[in-house]
């Protein structure tokens, strides 16, 4: 994902006949540095939107403030038993930790037959708008090293001074000329490839000669 970290989501089921274990949810925590924990918890408690708290619900709230993760619930409830006697609760949640994205939607999909709705959740970009767009730097010191370790014959051939421009003509044998037959050649000093025409009458050390060849090679370090 683009400006953010690598996000883990794990798929979660806890079975009310067992604990909510702390271990657990650390080891699960631990899997990346941004993890999305989201499925079915089984833990109930008021924060969320529960009529009662269970258990595994109050020991889930005391995690998210020892281990500093985020409790995340829809507004309606996602469970409803088939009996007349226990009442709809929230139990499929998402737990989030590290997470930079917003959190835009998250509710149940009240189309599918089932005691549990299915709950979507949709993240945005972090507060402030979308990520900057990265930028790559080239380090022109690090080129320039390791063009000096390639064995390229047609930059050594190249003399160490050239005064005019049909010099540069015969001893670019290096650079391909592009398809419409124009040529370019890098102005002393300038750091940026012209027309043969503007660097008549200057000079060009090998040196500029190399800069010019290095912009048309990539490399990877």
């Amino acid at each position: 994902m683009t400006g953010h970290k690598s996000l883990v989501i794990v798929s979660i089921y806890l079975s009310p006949s067992k604990k909510l274990l702390r271990s657990d949810i650390e080891a699960l925590l631990a899997l990346g540095d941004a993890v999305i924990l989201f499925g079915d918890f089984n833990c109930k408690h008021t924060d969320w939107g529960c009529a009662v708290s269970n258990p595994g619900g109050n020991k889930l709230a005391r995690l998210s403030r020892k281990l500093k993760f985020d409790i995340v619930a829809p507004l309606t409830t996602t469970h409803y038993p088939g009996d007349l006697v226990s009442r709809p609760s929230t139990i499929d949640i998402a737990i989030t930790k590290e997470v930079a994205l917003n959190v835009d939607c998250i509710e149940p999909i009240h189309r599918l037959v089932s005691d549990h709705r299915p709950v979507f959740l949709r993240l945005g970009p972090p507060a402030g708008g979308y990520p900057k767009p990265m930028i790559k730097i080239t380090d022109w010191k690090r080129v320039s090293t390791a063009l000096e370790e390639v064995d390229t014959p047609a930059l050594n051939n190249i003399p160490d001074v050239i005064e005019t421009t049909d010099e540069i003509l015969i001893h670019r044998g290096s650079h391909q000329p592009h398809q419409d037959g124009s040529q370019e050649v890098l102005a002393e000093g300038s750091g940026v490839c012209r027309p043969p025409e503007a660097a008549r009458g200057r000079s060009l050390t090998v040196e500029s000669q190399k800069r010019c060849s290095a912009s048309r090679v990539r490399l990877s370090f």
